[in-house]
């Protein structure tokens, strides 16, 4: 896949740049594409999904301690 996107990209038939995947797990080299050549995974539907799953229940985890710790507060207050 990496050397016909290679291929396409040395001819002329390909606008994009070449991108190392973001996720710490698999790291693959893809072939960015997007209208923005911004994008972070090689897949948004599995690296992309899994990485922002993961920084959205890390956050909620964060907000849920620090609420239950008020509530604790304001009930022994």
């Amino acid at each position: 896949m990496i050397a016909g996107d290679a291929i396409n990209i040395i001819a002329g038939e390909r606008d994009g740049k070449l991108a190392l995947c973001a996720s710490p797990t698999c790291q693959a080299a893809f072939f960015d594409t997007s209208q923005s050549r911004n994008s972070r995974w090689c897949d948004m539907n599995t690296c992309g999904n899994l990485q922002k799953k993961a920084r959205f229940n890390a956050h909620r985890r964060k907000n849920l301690g620090i609420s239950r710790m008020s509530l604790k507060c304001s009930l022994s207050i």
